[in-house]
């Protein structure tokens, strides 16, 4: 056997190595070939949650080189919240290795992109090793994945349920939030990101630190219900619903990375998916639909990363059966997306040492609005678009960097390389960078002693100009804060100005709440003004220096009106503390006593005065939260209400006189309100004691506070309509006794008021706040917030933002918005915080459902509602009679009568053809304005079902109105055809306009047909009560100037859930129907007496038809409190004494205008009141008047049953013995009341018993409607005495038995006392009249001759009186004249002019000479020295005249012409 030779060994052993090498290298590099492993998607199913873990856990044992698993936190329920890196090393990361995550799940029913992503994970790592584009990618990339991170939601949602509604199961997470409205939003101020974060879900908090704590440059999270890709904004400044775009500052890389997947997306890229329309699957968040707190923005704003919010399929869970089609269709997406983080430039930031720059900014030109940031390691990621850019990095503590000019082409798989070295700040003082040192200009010490300001103050009065620029100057120095603005004009023109101050100036952001200030409502009221001008600007000097000023102005909106009465101030004078000049305006109207009043109109109020209506359109027009008006002439803290309902008929209850004795009147707020006013009370240093001012030395306030009506009335008052009216909690402050004190006594007024002032301002942010939103998150502005059965309304903003002021404590709340479930929820507000955030997801109701619960269940009139036809109309009507058994109860009026020809009508009333003389007769018609008209007649015709139904349904309310009320409703047909042809030929005309419309005509004096018909119909009806409709606003009109309807208008208005007031804008043609109407109640009133109330329901007098259901709905309430009116009143008959019918006597109502008839047949009257104290005066030609005092109470028709009066006349002043009626039941009583001759009653009055002597002295006084009561009077003959200011005394003889029945209806008429001074008022007048003409021609006479010698000294030529010099004789001076007298003064005439009158006529007319005191001396010779008269030089000349027009002299010097 031969051995082997070496060399063949040799050969052998490296052949065999060879060999072995590469098969070690094929172990270990990987064989790429285009076969892809998809088996995970053979057999689908959805992972539960134990499964996702399993498989994480199965990655990490298979691929540990290429997976790594975090638990990032835990849900609420503590199932771990999963996260899946995938990379090319596990346990480091290269250097400028971008970072992208994946997310889904976070709604735990939409569950496809969470299946997707497990699908994802396995994708990339089984293929990994053998797919070359997804080996580059893990290698280049490293990709977050977590698939779930709502796995409590996930736990309890249900295969197969494509829809969240209704009942959302697994969508929100264990406690009920929904996850991506949870998340810090870039609109949320600090007070409400602060709220965020308290009430923040353990799921977002660990999805917030893990993306902060990551350097993410790029993100998805997956959704379901659309498909579509969405960019940010999600929300935007406007808070509209949706259609309206928000765009980043990066839009075009946004768009750039939508596309990048829709593109790749089968039926994404259609765009026409789910019924919804994209364009080219991609869509703004905002122009979709608006949401706060969402992931995405968070994720762009808060952080360096660009996320994407994509919706995969129109099921949110669908069977899993489609899940391998939903992989083929999103696969390719996901990978191109990921591929997305190497687009745009990539660097490192490093100084000139090599080291790292953390926190470095990245600036790109056309970016600059979205700056990135530098790693801990330097490192920056940038996305753009294909471009040129300048880009520039800077850092503190380091000089900018040279701009780079780079351009990019995203040609390659990674991004473009831009690195920078930044060199450090050179600290030499000559060097280009200096420090900058702000000083204060005093000293700290000095601070305090200057008020608190950091800068030089004067404490001086500003009078309007000086206000203005003072105002200006503030504006131009702190712009940033503050923004000066003008709500309207005075009376004299000048602008009413309001600073803002605020960090984000000129417009409201939500959850911020609106605070005011109003001062110099009165113009001699200053204090106020100044306080309010040093409190702005120590808020803008301390901005920024003061952390409590700061917080102020980041998280309160402040608007300072710091002149209400511009032009009363103009005339007040400082230290003027007992004169009220300057109080009123510049039309001497108290601006205090000129807003509406809740209890009446009075001349103070009846016109408004513009100062009055420009803080009206103000205060409704911002959301106003919690307001002050500051006054002077006290040192109280004064809280609603501000007067009585008696008060407008009380004139003593408006004096401030500390004697008097008032009622208080709280508001529903009132231990709210006496908190405000304490807060502000306390924090003074005085007021708190409640020491009275000189002037009032009775006036004791407890705490330094007060109840307006119970210190004395204000009728008219701003406070109370800040609070009735707008929804706003108003006190007034009384800053000072001294209304316009000394300048230099405002330094301690503002040391007294600062902390006070900014306290207050500070309880703006107590209560309960947050946001209503509908079901998917959008806003519901105008939603109605009530608080423990509160008539105090707040309304929700057009951000769905609100605020309600509240004290500590357990509190029932009440929403309700248009088209909304009612949503009633119970709180309670922590003494320690004192704030409670309440967000409020209100569900949509359906108009079944509402219709069952308020409407009996009528589908017409809320379903598919329409403007009907005349003929339509006319068939409803007939229905309403024969339908089942409307006749007992329905009478259709058509061409029964004349007026049935032109007016359709429907009569309901029980017991149809009975008779009527015991009803109430009520007219409802639907307008007087043809446009408004087919508005009207919907709603009268819903009402018309509403009761009918009701009858049926035999509810009370409607049984007892049908008994007691006959009920004509008459939809007015003229035109229709006409205005129904405008409003379809146009329908997006809000107000057609035709002309001579009904109402028009009625006021016309020409008589046409249909107007004479309804004039006469409600001339024969005699209506006791009418309503009709109008548009162009909300509001209710009714007659002024009477109590009575005031009272039956707050009450209609009274319901439950009050919506917001319309906000219309003004236009001629609602200006002009509003006029008519008000005309026409007038008329209506004073004609026919019949009080008609006009019903505003919409901005639009012809709305769009599917309106008219939400109009009803917001309205039927109203008309349901205007049916009732007839529940509460008085009733009765009127007889004489043998009980024979007065059918001539009428009854008027004591310091009331209405006077009712009473029935033509059984002398019956009923009376609609509104509940209190009356005093009803029945009266009957040549019969005695009796007076009875009735209490009305809510829901009651008091009964005073048969009222008979005798037949004689009751004796004024002095009268004989008079018996007198008695009751049954037993009192030693006598009542009575005292009148003036008008009838009128005559208030505090004294009554008293001056005869028999008595061991007490027995008096009274009488109320406000002249009542009084005097017990204990002795039997037998008494005298009765009376006495009232202004009126002659009466006496009165009464024999009282000794029954012990009480004596009522003891009567006195007082007449006035005309005598003035002990003779009669006019002859007083006449002799005091002549003393005044005499006095007034005595100064003029006096002046004159004051005027005349004044003139005569004033004038330029004198006569002189010739004086001896020292040591001469008289007439001896050296320098004598030519005459030889001595000129003491010389003469302004210059010798060479003559004087010449300024005359058109021959110089021959002139016959005076200037400065002669001889009239008839004509001649010019003056030679004569011992004249002594005038010493005139020979050469001058003077002649006068006086003009005939002025009286003046006039003089004309002309140079003496030689001859």
């Amino acid at each position: 056997m031969m051995r082997p030779s070496f060399s063949a060994l040799l050969f052998i052993y490296i052949v065999l190595n060879v060999t072995l090498t590469s098969r070690c290298q094929a172990a270990t590099v990987p064989y790429f070939h285009d076969k892809e492993d998809e088996s995970f998607v053979a057999n689908p199913f959805y992972h539960s949650n134990p499964d996702l873990e399993d498989l994480f856990a199965r990655f990490l044992k298979n691929y540990p080189d290429n997976a790594q698993v975090y638990t990032i936190g835990h849900s609420t329920e503590g199932r771990p919240l999963l996260v899946l890196k995938i990379c090319q090393h596990a346990r480091y990361t290269n250097l400028l290795t971008p970072s992208v995550k994946l997310v889904a799940n976070m709604h735990g029913d939409e569950v496809v992109g969470r299946q997707m992503l497990i699908y994802f994970s396995q994708y990339l790592l089984m293929n990994y090793q053998t797919n070359l584009e997804i080996s580059e990618l893990i290698n280049s990339t490293d990709i977050y994945i977590m698939p779930s991170m709502n796995p409590d939601g996930f736990q309890i949602a249900q295969e197969g349920n494509c829809e969240s509604l209704p009942d959302y199961v697994g969508r929100n997470n264990a406690a009920g939030e929904d996850l991506n409205r949870d998340f810090p939003d870039r609109l949320d101020n600090e007070h409400h990101a602060q709220l965020r974060t308290e009430k923040r879900q353990p799921e977002t908090a660990a999805v917030i630190d893990f993306t902060l704590s990551k350097p993410f440059i790029l993100s998805a999270n997956f959704h379901g219900g659309a498909v579509v890709a969405g960019y940010p904004y999600d929300n935007s400044i406007a808070h509209h619903e949706c259609c309206e775009e928000s765009l980043a500052p990066d839009d075009v890389v946004f768009k750039h990375l939508a596309h990048a997947y829709a593109d790749n997306h089968p039926s994404m890229r259609l765009g026409n998916s789910c019924n919804e329309t994209f364009p080219g699957g991609i869509t703004n968040g905002a122009k979709w639909y608006e949401l706060d707190g969402g992931m995405q923005d968070f994720n762009y704003v808060f952080a360096n990363c660009f996320e994407l919010t994509i919706e995969l399929t129109c099921c949110k869970y669908p069977l899993a059966v489609t899940l391998p089609d939903e992989w083929a269709s999103n696969k390719r997406s996901l990978v191109t997306f990921v591929k997305q983080a190497h687009i745009g430039i990539k660097g490192l930031v490093k100084d000139v040492n090599g080291y790292p720059i953390h926190d470095a900014r990245i600036v790109v030109s056309g970016f600059e609005g979205k700056t990135v940031r530098t790693t801990q390691r330097g490192e920056f990621w940038r996305l753009l678009v294909p471009g040129i850019y300048d880009v520039q990095a800077m850092a503190f503590g380091f000089q900018n960097s040279e701009v780079q000019k780079v351009e990019v082409t995203n040609d390659n798989a990674a991004a473009q390389r831009v690195d920078f070295t930044l060199s450090p700040i050179s600290n030499n003082i000559d060097g280009n960078f200096h420090k900058i040192i702000v000083e204060r200009a005093d000293k700290a010490e000095d601070v305090e002693k200057n008020g608190g300001f950091l800068t030089l103050t004067e404490f001086v009065h500003h009078n309007y100009a000086a206000m203005k620029k003072f105002l200006h100057d503030i504006a131009d120095n702190y712009p940033s804060i503050t923004r000066l603005y003008s709500i309207g004009k005075s009376v004299q023109n000048r602008d009413l100005l309001v600073m803002e101050l605020f960090a984000k100036p000129g417009e409201h952001l939500p959850n911020v709440p609106e605070f005011k200030y109003v001062a110099n409502m009165h113009g001699n009221e200053v204090v106020g003004k100044e306080m309010l001008l040093l409190l702005t600007k120590y808020i803008c000097e301390s901005y920024m220096y003061d952390d409590r000023i700061t917080k102020l102005v980041n998280n309160t909106r402040m608007h300072f009106l710091y002149s209400m009465n511009p032009d009363g101030y103009e005339i007040a004078r400082e230290d003027d503390n007992t004169n009220a000049i300057g109080r009123e305006n510049a039309n001497n109207v108290d601006l205090n006593r000129n807003f509406p009043d809740q209890y009446g109109t009075d001349r103070n109020n009846r016109v408004t005065e513009p100062e009055v209506k420009a803080v009206m359109n103000w205060t409704l027009s911002i959301p106003f939260v919690l307001s002050a008006n500051l006054h002077g002439g006290s040192l109280v803290a004064n809280y609603p209400f501000d007067d009585n309902a008696n008060d407008f008929n009380d004139p003593f209850a408006r004096l401030r006189d500390a004697k008097v004795s008032r009622k208080l009147n709280p508001t529903d707020d009132h231990e709210l309100f006496k908190h405000l006013a304490k807060v502000y009370s306390k924090a003074h240093p005085t007021m708190h004691f409640g020491s009275p001012c000189p002037k009032f030395k009775q006036e004791i306030f407890p705490d330094g506070i007060v109840n307006g009506a119970q210190w004395y009335s204000v009728t008219g008052g701003m406070q109370d309509w800040n609070y009735v009216r707008a929804g706003v909690m108003e006190i007034t402050l009384e800053l000072g006794c001294v209304k316009y004190p000394k300048a230099s006594e405002l330094l301690k007024y503002w040391k007294d008021n600062r902390e006070p002032l900014l306290l207050f301002i500070e309880q703006v942010h107590n209560g309960l706040h947050g946001f209503v939103r509908s079901s998917i998150g959008n806003p519901v502005p105008q939603a109605a917030i009530t608080m423990d059965g509160s008539r105090h309304t707040v309304y929700s903003d057009t951000y769905g933002d609100y605020w309600r002021l509240a004290l500590p404590g357990r509190h029932n709340l009440t929403i309700l918005a248009d088209g909304f479930s009612p949503e009633r929820e119970t709180i309670e507000i922590s003494a320690e915080k004192r704030s409670l955030r309440l967000d409020i997801t209100l569900m949509r109701d359906d108009d079944q459902h509402w219709a069952s619960a308020n409407d009996y269940r009528i589908i017409e009139n809320v379903v598919h509602t329409r403007y009907h036809t005349n003929p339509e109309i006319r068939e409803r009507l007939a229905e309403f009679e024969t339908h089942n058994d409307n006749g007992q109860i329905a009478t259709f009026g058509y061409a029964e009568n004349e007026f049935g020809l032109y007016y359709n009508s429907i009569k309901l009333t029980s017991d149809i053809g009975a008779p009527e003389e015991n009803k109430f007769k009520i007219l409802i018609l639907s307008s007087f304005f043809d446009t408004t008209s087919p508005l009207g007649r919907e709603i009268s015709l819903n009402l018309v079902r509403h009761i009918i139904e009701g009858y049926k349904l035999k509810e009370p309310r409607i049984i007892k109105f049908l008994q007691n009320a006959v009920l004509y409703v008459v939809p007015a047909i003229e035109n229709f055809e006409s205005v129904f042809k405008l409003y379809n030929g146009n329908k997006s005309i809000c107000d057609p306009v035709i002309r001579d419309e009904l109402g028009e005509r009625l006021l016309s004096p020409e008589s046409e047909k249909r107007r004479d018909l309804l004039l006469q119909f409600l001339d024969n009806e005699r209506f006791d009560l009418m309503l009709t409709f109008i548009a162009g606003h909300s509001e209710l009109i009714y007659p002024k100037d009477e109590q009575i309807f005031e009272r039956f208008a707050h009450y209609i208005d009274d319901v439950e859930f009050s919506f917001s007031p319309l906000q219309c804008p003004v236009s001629s043609t609602r200006t002009v129907h509003r006029d008519i109407t008000e005309r026409l109640t007038n008329l209506l009133y004073k004609t026919y007496n019949i009080p008609m109330f006009s019903l505003g329901l919409s901005c639009c007098r012809m709305p769009p038809q599917p309106q008219i259901a939400s109009i009803w709905r917001k309205n039927i309430d109203k008309l349901k409190n205007f049916l009732h009116l007839i529940e509460t009143g008085a009733k009765g008959y009127v007889q004489d004494e043998k009980g024979s019918p007065l059918r001539e006597a009428f009854i008027r109502l004591i310091d009331h205008k209405p006077v009712y008839n009473v029935t033509k047949n059984l002398a019956r009257f009923q009376l609609m009141l509104p509940i209190g104290l009356y005093a009803l005066e029945i009266s009957a030609p040549k019969y005695q008047s009796y007076v009875a005092k009735v209490e009305v109470m809510q829901g009651k028709i008091s009964d005073l049953g048969i009222i008979k009066l005798s037949a004689y006349t009751l004796i004024t002043g002095h009268s004989e013995i008079v018996q007198l009626g008695r009751d049954r039941h037993p009192a030693n009583v006598l009542t009575g009341f005292v009148l003036d001759l008008s009838n009128h009653p005559v208030p505090h009055a004294k009554v008293s018993v001056i005869a028999p002597i008595t061991k007490h002295y027995l008096r009274n006084f009488t109320d406000s409607i002249g009542a009084y009561t005097i017990n204990n009077i002795p039997n037998g003959d008494i005298t009765l005495k009376v006495e009232a200011p202004r009126y002659l005394e009466a006496t009165r003889l009464v024999h009282v038995t000794d029954d012990g029945m009480p004596i009522k209806g003891v009567v006195f008429r007082l007449k006035r006392n005309e005598h003035v001074m002990g003779m009669p008022r006019f002859i007083f007048i006449v002799f005091a009249s002549i003393a005044i003409i005499i006095v007034v021609v005595m100064c003029i006479l006096c002046a004159q001759f004051f005027l005349a010698r004044r003139h005569r000294t004033d004038k330029p030529y004198y006569n002189f009186s010739l004086l001896p010099q020292k040591g001469k004789e008289l007439f001896e001076d050296d320098d004598l004249g030519d005459d030889g007298e001595t000129e003491l003064f010389r003469s302004p005439i210059k010798k060479g002019m003559i004087i010449k009158p300024y005359f058109d006529d021959d110089d021959d007319d002139l016959k005076h000479i200037m400065h002669s005191d001889n009239d008839g001396d004509d001649s010019d010779d003056y030679s004569d020295v011992n004249d002594k008269h005038t010493i005139m030089d020979n050469q001058i000349k003077a002649k006068h005249v006086y003009n005939d027009d002025s009286g003046e002299e006039v003089i004309m010097l002309h140079k003496q012409q030689n001859h």
